[in-house]
C-alpha cells in the first residue's frame, strides 16, 4: 500500500492518496473546478492547469469560490 500525502487547503490539513488530482480533491469538498480559483504553492492556476494538476506531498492550496452578484 502506498504512503499518503499531506497537503494544506485554506489552512486546513488533509491526508490524501498519492496521485490524487486537483479536480478529485475539489469534488471531496463539493466544489466544481469551474467555480473556483486555485492558488497552489503561491502560483495562481489557470482553469486548464486546475483540471490537469496532480497534488503532491506538501502542497499548499488556497481555494476561492467564484460568486456572481451585483
Amino acid at each position: 500500500m502506498s504512503e499518503k500525502i499531506h497537503i494544506t487547503a485554506n489552512g486546513k490539513p488533509y491526508t490524501l492518496n498519492p496521485n490524487t488530482d486537483l479536480p478529485a480533491f475539489l469534488g471531496t469538498l463539493e466544489l466544481a473546478p469551474e467555480r473556483v480559483v486555485v492558488e497552489r504553492n503561491h502560483h495562481a492556476l489557470t482553469p486548464a492547469e486546475t483540471l490537469q494538476t496532480t497534488l503532491a506531498d506538501g502542497d499548499n492550496l488556497e481555494i476561492v469560490r467564484i460568486v456572481a452578484g451585483g
